[in-house]
């Protein structure tokens, strides 16, 4: 086994006047004061897992088991001055320090379609900043997927891809998970591009994404600046993906993803008429660009219209900006300026970010160009598989 080191990336956006500054190193920190958990959706569905299998066929289905009754040495690496990792009482502690750094063990042996299951509490640590993390297909330190649950009840799934960090779920707060220390368990189902996630035996929530097939599994801790953490784990188990072995929950209900639709030039024009986005008052710390366009998408959405949020940054500038992309079925894609409006026709890298209306001077040369799919007032922003 080894242990790793990350810092994660966080979409954290630093505004001024207008402009929006995206960090630009792959490897920033992950701070808990970005993170603002929303509430998620009811969900539909539970985990089964009793199962009427012969003995054979469950000893086959299980990949991976261990209850951490005995340390064979493999999830104990030495001790350092910045982690701890040891077994006691039949359950896998992490200790770690006050740190901008997670602390993960990894499998020796990779999966590619599988169910995970595995029990974990929180023991010591602020409740919202701090927590347990769960990692699967992890390939190496720039391309894996992960959980981190919280003991305030939330949770987010994060993505390193090629280096990148983005946020696949943005931080919730899930009705289903225990608090204040209480044990929880979660069951994840990874198979071909699903990945579906359960707390305490209820579906809580599902991505599709075809980026990470196959890859080891690992469990660790997110640590704060401001607090050490520490975190347990226990039974941690491995099955086979097979809907018949009694170990893999059936298929969840899960409510349709909103298909938004396009719409022509004309109803655009209806649509920025009708919206009153563009009256909100600007405030650099309170409501700035990157809020604008935050809100006219959720409006958009809201009239399911298709919308996405624009990130841009500039060359040579500490800041860059934010706008929103709106598909037409007549002019395909639109960028349209939520603070007033109106639209920006040359949005290219390369190219000056320049008012189509002539009402502002240009920004500057666009040097890279990002797209989200939701991001909540904290900026926390969820990436487009």
């Amino acid at each position: 086994m080894k242990r790793f080191a990350i810092i994660l990336v966080v979409m954290l956006f630093t505004l001024a006047c207008a402009p929006l500054e995206i960090a630009k190193s792959t490897l920033v920190v992950l701070t808990s004061s970005t993170l603002a958990p929303s509430t998620s959706p009811l969900p539909t569905a539970t985990v089964t897992l009793a199962s009427t299998a012969k003995p054979d066929a469950l000893k086959q289905a299980i990949l991976y088991a261990e209850d951490f009754s005995e340390d064979s040495g493999s999830w104990t690496p030495a001790n350092d001055n910045q982690s701890r990792f040891y077994i006691s009482k039949g359950e896998y502690f992490v200790q770690i320090v006050k740190s901008d750094y997670s602390f993960y063990n990894l499998s020796s042996a990779a999966y590619s379609d599988f169910v995970l299951s595995v029990d974990l509490r929180h023991i010591i640590g602020d409740d919202e900043t701090t927590g347990s993390m769960v990692i699967w297909r992890y390939v190496d330190n720039d391309n894996f997927y992960a959980l981190t649950v919280m003991d305030d009840g939330s949770y987010y799934i994060h993505r390193f891809l090629r280096g990148v960090y983005g946020m696949l779920k943005l931080p919730t707060t899930s009705s289903w998970l225990n608090t204040t220390g209480k044990p929880n368990n979660i069951t994840l189902v990874a198979n071909g591009d699903s990945n579906v996630l359960y707390f305490n035996g209820h579906y809580e929530a599902s991505f599709q994404d075809s980026s990470i097939t196959t890859g080891y599994f690992g469990i660790g801790a997110q640590p704060a600046l401001d607090s050490e953490v520490e975190v347990a784990f226990d039974n941690l188990y491995i099955y086979q993906y097979d809907p018949g072995n009694g170990f893999t929950p059936a298929n969840p209900v899960i409510t349709a993803t909103p298909e938004y639709q396009t719409l022509s030039w004309l109803e655009l024009t209806r649509f920025l008429s009708d919206d009153h986005t563009n009256w909100g008052e600007y405030h650099l710390e309170d409501y700035n660009c990157m809020d604008f366009a935050i809100d006219l998408v959720a409006n958009a959405r809201s009239a399911n219209i298709s919308a996405k949020i624009v990130t841009v940054q500039f060359v040579g500038q500490p800041t860059g900006h934010a706008f929103v992309a709106f598909e037409t079925s007549d002019h395909g894609t639109v960028f349209v300026e939520p603070q007033g409006d109106n639209t920006y026709s040359n949005v290219h890298i390369g190219n000056n970010l320049c008012d189509d209306w002539g009402e502002s001077e240009c920004m500057g040369t666009i040097e890279s160009i990002e797209y989200f799919g939701e991001c909540d007032h904290a900026q926390n922003c969820t990436v487009i598989p």
